[in-house]
């Protein structure tokens, strides 16, 4: 969920709904948003803004009241309507940096990060899960392979997007990437940028991917150096994988993803 999108109470009467119908099995993710509200013409929520809808998301699902545009209001169902207050469930938060990871200290039941942070503890006391990108390499096969690249495409081509301040910033890919980016007139830049996000890949991306993007873009490896990097990630502290498959062959993605995690 990213607030800016949504009111609160409408998260709230769609949280409280789910929860009736997987009891349990819900959990809200709130962050400050990134290609989304870039794409909508404006930056992400600050995150004092982000720590505000976390409070007045939980005090609503509670069957309390918050106050909101100088007035009160809360959640009018009651056991008649199907949904029965309180409602507890996990909000996780997504956070990287120190603001966002601040908020998830005092708000958040879990945090949801990237892997730039490696096998160094988040500084979040709870648990956190580490956003997954990769392929599974077959035998004999390599980062550079031109089915490999087809089958890690769309996550190889994410770590292109964010330029300069992404992990492949300073490679000769990065910069081929960004100085045909900024060629466009600047209010294209964004579409051209992000179109087809973490879907497909666009002419522009296709041109950059190299073997050292998805080597240095994403975790691809043999399924003994993934399982290594997994191994890795749950010593310094992460408790859940968030694993996004692309490519043409999700089920062959999950399948091989599976045997490598339980390795």
């Amino acid at each position: 969920m990213i607030p800016k999108f949504r009111h609160v109470a409408d998260i709230a009467s769609s949280v409280a709904t789910l929860e009736q119908l997987a009891p349990g099995r819900v959990t809200v993710g709130v962050g400050a948003g990134f290609s989304s509200t870039a794409l909508l013409g404006g930056k992400g929520v600050p995150w004092a803004q982000v720590e505000t809808f976390v409070r007045q998301l939980r005090d609503l699902l509670a069957g309390g009241e918050i106050e909101i545009d100088g007035r009160w209001m809360s959640l009018l169902h009651t056991q008649a309507s199907g949904i029965s207050l309180p409602v507890s469930i996990p909000v996780w938060v997504a956070a990287h940096g120190p603001k966002g990871l601040a908020v998830a200290s005092r708000v958040a039941d879990g945090v949801i990060t990237n892997p730039t942070h490696g096998g160094e503890k988040v500084p979040f006391d709870g648990p956190y899960g580490i956003n997954y990108y990769g392929t599974v390499l077959e035998a004999g096969e390599d980062h550079g392979d031109s089915a490999v690249i087809e089958r890690v495409g769309p996550a190889a081509a994410l770590a292109l997007h964010p330029g300069p301040f992404g992990p492949l910033a300073g490679g000769a890919e990065e910069r081929g990437f960004m100085a045909e980016i900024e060629a466009f007139p600047e209010e294209d830049r964004l579409l051209r940028t992000h179109r087809r996000h973490l879907i497909a890949t666009t002419e522009l991306d296709q041109k950059y991917l190299t073997g050292d993007v998805v080597r240095g873009g994403t975790m691809t490896g043999s399924p003994a150096e993934i399982r290594a990097v997994l191994d890795e990630l749950e010593a310094g502290g992460a408790s859940r994988i968030c694993y996004t498959p692309v490519g043409p062959d999700i089920p062959r993605e999950l399948e091989a993803f599976a045997k490598a995690f339980h390795r």
